[in-house]
């Protein structure tokens, strides 16, 4: 098999998505379930805007959106009317820098100030971009691997988030992910005060005595006034949290997804654990990309993953790992369901136009990017829609 590396300490991917599923008749009269979920379209916003722009949040008042350019590690406040209000860029080596990257998606606390998550810490800034407040770890948290559009930093309620840091675990700064240790940062606004929560739960497939690399463990959250549903990538279970204990899991959803491709670990004796490198077909695994709640539902974005014999054969003789990873994208496409309590899933078909949904507003209606295979545009545009 032939295998293709890069060396790298950062990779930011931008996760698109399509699903075209055929909605079935009911079988039976007495089955009032829906088989498979459809999207209404109820409004756009428009943005003149030329650029690599990934959506990031919608603040609570609905009026105002936040977008990243991954290009230029920018931040644009956008209005309700797709004007640009500010451009921001907290990153580098800058007064009153984040750190070299953002570690998550910018969020808004509230209707006038937006968190950025960094190597220092969390930053809030007024909507001119002046810095209000930051919170220093008190710890060194180092990022190897960033998905820079991925849901790992969520606000509970304005005094509290949880966000993705890593750099407590002595063995967690490699490539490989420690099995030991907590995976996020429970940040206590209001005291200031930073501490470890969720460690890999016992029933996780990566708590183990392999090891894995970070691109298949990569883990992603979403925060519910209940609590919070935590799943990591190339496993097909998602872990509800109630707020009162950020440790142990209280409920474990075994997805129904047929045919999903996992990765096998290692022996930590084998791997030069300090090495950073990423082989392709790691990209190529079954994958849970995005958790979404809206009115009371779970919703799901996963890619079933190609087996050995498929990725061979898309990828054989071919050396570029864009095109190879292009490929990917193209054979493993991701798809939309609803999650029930006993783990079955509820196609939603999307039209082929749209992407991923990128955030949900406080009247419950979701938004969706357009999905940029379609067609190149010399805007960029952002659709509203609901479940039907």
């Amino acid at each position: 098999m032939s295998k293709n590396y890069f060396n790298s300490a950062l990779i930011a991917l931008a996760l698109f998505s399509i699903l075209a599923c055929s909605r079935k008749e009911l079988e039976s009269s007495a089955d009032t379930s829906p088989k498979s979920y459809g999207v209404e379209i109820l409004d756009s916003l428009v943005v003149d805007y030329i650029g690599l722009l990934s959506w990031s949040h919608i603040s609570p008042d609905g009026r105002k959106f936040l977008a990243m350019d991954l290009q230029k590690s920018d931040v644009l406040l956008i209005d309700n009317e797709g004007q640009i209000l500010q451009t921001l860029n907290k990153s580098g080596d800058q007064p009153e820098s984040i750190g070299p990257n953002l570690m998550g998606r910018p969020q808004f606390r509230n209707d006038t100030e937006i968190a950025f998550l960094g190597t220092k810490g969390l930053f809030l800034f007024d909507l001119r971009g002046n810095l209000k407040q930051q919170f220093e770890p008190d710890f060194n948290p180092i990022m190897n691997f960033i998905i820079l559009n991925a849901d790992v930093f969520q606000f509970r309620d304005p005094n509290f988030a949880l966000g993705l840091m890593a750099g407590r675990n002595t063995e967690g700064s490699g490539f490989y992910e420690s099995t030991e240790g907590t995976k996020f940062e429970a940040i206590d606004l209001s005291k200031g005060s930073y501490l470890g929560v969720i460690p890999f739960p016992e029933n996780s497939r990566f708590k183990a005595s392999e090891i894995f690399p970070v691109t298949n463990t990569v883990p992603l959250l979403r925060t519910t006034k209940e609590g919070l549903y935590i799943a990591f990538k190339n496993e097909s279970k998602i872990f509800f949290y109630n707020w009162d204990d950020l440790n142990k899991p209280s409920k474990e959803i075994q997805l129904q997804v047929d045919n999903f491709q996992l990765i096998k670990g290692k022996d930590p004796k084998s791997v030069n654990q300090n090495m950073i490198s990423f082989d392709t077909r790691e990209f190529a695994y079954g994958a849970i990309n995005q958790l979404i709640w809206v009115d009371g539902q779970l919703l799901i974005n996963y890619s079933p993953g190609l087996s050995d014999e498929e990725y061979e054969r898309i990828t054989n003789g071919i050396s570029d790992f864009q095109e190879i990873f292009n490929l990917i994208g193209e054979k493993n496409q991701s798809q939309w369901a609803v999650v029930s309590e006993d783990g079955s899933l509820t196609p939603i078909e999307i039209p082929g136009k749209l992407g991923r949904i990128e955030f949900v507003d406080q009247e419950g209606n979701f938004w969706i990017s357009p999905n940029r295979t379609e067609m190149e545009r010399d805007y960029e545009v952002l659709f509203k829609a609901r479940l039907r």
